[in-house]
């Protein structure tokens, strides 16, 4: 601290005391961009333009529209199982950052 000036005090100490919190929060944020389903159907009702068509919609639609169950539920396993190996992957990397640290 002694010698550091304003921007290296608010870098290292700051931002550094600071970031297992932004880690965690990096992570929830992108885990619940996936539960994004409310916004686009109210906006755009169940058919969507392509450009907002998510894949919770999407499975929405595959599900309760056209009545393939058997899509839908694949497609949702499917997702479930991206967002366990995006978080295992998360706690692997977390647990060695803070084990050199």
């Amino acid at each position: 601290m002694d010698g550091a000036d304003t921007w290296q005090q608010v870098r290292h100490i700051t931002l550094g005391m600071m970031r297992p919190i932004n880690a965690v929060l990096v992570l929830l944020l992108f885990l619940w961009t996936f539960r994004e389903f409310n916004t686009p159907f109210v906006l755009f009702g169940p058919t969507p333009p392509e450009s907002a068509d998510l894949l919770t919609v999407h499975i929405y639609n595959s599900s309760f529209i056209t009545w393939n169950f058997g899509l839908g539920s694949a497609m949702s396993v499917l997702l479930m199982l991206f967002l366990i190996l995006v978080a295992g992957l998360w706690a692997l990397w977390n647990r060695r950052v803070n084990r050199d640290a």
